[in-house]
């Protein structure tokens, strides 16, 4: 870490835990040589730490850019709104003409509402549920933010240890696990709360097929978390790709390319139980926020975004397994094109974590921000592929 880096870094961890706000921007001890704690701005596909040293991006602020940073028609539109103002004391119109852009792009949606975070529409969804059918059992698969019946079973976790009794955590495609739970439980479960595809798995839709099936069976509610997969596996998200709908999904990240924003949304006969269900805040209304989720809806209808981040993912992909070919190196990637992942395959995992710490280390020190799961935008170009891929096979070479 150089000096500046390291005198802003000491800094911030006397009044800011963790030197951050995210637990996945923590520095990663293996890689702190080279992995810059800060990024002072970014714009396309590339950001530059406080040393001014550029890099490629592929961790995509964790997923919110999808576009690119700064995307020209994103800012205009956040320009725009500026000169009106950002928060009313009654409703924006933009608060309609967004909600229509979005059920345009995503066709099954009814009803759509607004919050801020992806924890935030992902608890909405299930206090939507829970009120709507009177159940109070969920079954929870992966990871869907920090709110209190979502990390019952995290360590030190400051949650009432009577939340085991109403959530059941299993593994992502663990289908006799979900067909035991509905077994014994099933007139108790309000809804089944699902990441539609577990990214570091093959994407399939077996799993999906049989929680609708037992939701449809036992009178529950079936909600993806679409926080990663919407507006970024397809324009309509996790139900265009699969074609299986939910009842209710939960939406962040990419739908304001970097901006605070999330939704929630589904059919109207449930979205209609909040005539009587309280879930207000006061931010949703947030009109610079909205107008870059118009923007991204826009583009995305206009232009071949999907297509262009899927042609980019398979670049990177298909360069990663020449690589693994020529260097022998104990290794496989994955994943779909939208966001695929590079592991090694070594029998102590404890090996691999250190070749992928000793690998990104010296990426970094390269110019290309790696990730676990290398996060495509529309502003990567073949160029940008081909110098990772480039740098992969140095990194690699002089590894092994």
């Amino acid at each position: 870490m150089t000096p500046k880096n390291r005198k802003h870094y000491e800094r911030a961890l006397q009044i800011i835990p963790w030197a951050t706000q995210t637990n996945a921007k923590r520095l990663n001890a293996g890689c702190q040589e080279t992995m810059p704690p800060f990024i002072k701005r970014a714009d396309g596909c590339r950001m530059w730490d406080l040393d001014d040293k550029e890099y490629i991006d592929f961790r995509s602020s964790l997923g919110p850019i999808l576009l690119g940073y700064r995307h020209p028609a994103v800012e205009q539109a956040v320009r725009a709104q500026m000169e009106n103002g950002v928060l009313f004391s009654m409703a924006s119109p933009l608060e309609l003409e967004t909600a229509e852009a979005i059920i345009e792009n995503v066709p099954w949606l009814e009803q759509v509402r607004f919050m801020k975070t992806g924890a935030d529409a992902c608890s909405c969804c299930v206090r939507l549920a829970r009120a709507y059918n009177g159940r109070d059992h969920i079954v929870s698969i992966g990871y869907h933010g920090y709110h209190d019946q979502f990390a019952y079973m995290w360590p030190n976790n400051g949650v009432p240890k009577e939340w085991a009794k109403y959530v059941h955590d299993i593994a992502y495609g663990d289908c006799a696990a979900v067909e035991r739970i509905f077994a014994r439980n099933g007139n108790k479960i309000s809804a089944v709360i699902t990441e539609p595809y577990n990214w570091m798995e093959i994407p399939g839709d077996d799993f999906l097929r049989i929680l609708r099936r037992e939701c449809d069976r036992h009178g529950s509610l079936l909600i993806y978390d679409e926080i990663l997969t919407g507006f970024r596996l397809a324009r309509g998200g996790a139900q265009e790709y699969f074609g299986i709908t939910p009842d209710l999904s939960a939406f962040a990240k990419a739908m304001a390319n970097g901006y605070p924003l999330s939704a929630y949304g589904g059919k109207k006969n449930i979205m209609q139980q909040l005539e009587k269900t309280i879930l207000t805040i006061t931010h949703g209304g947030e009109t610079l926020s909205l107008a870059a989720c118009l923007a991204v809806m826009q583009v995305i209808k206009n232009e071949p975004v999907h297509e262009h981040i899927r042609a980019m993912g398979k670049r990177l992909k298909d360069g990663w397994n020449e690589i693994i070919r020529e260097t022998g190196v104990l290794a496989h990637c994955g994943g779909v094109e939208q966001m695929p992942f590079f592991h090694f395959d070594f029998a102590d995992p404890q090996e691999n974590a250190a070749w992928r710490d000793r690998l990104f280390t010296r990426l970094y020190g390269r110019g290309v921000f790696a990730n676990d799961r290398w996060i495509m935008m529309y502003a990567h170009q073949a160029d940008d592929i081909n110098y990772t891929l480039e740098q992969f096979r140095l990194s690699l070479k002089e590894m092994c």
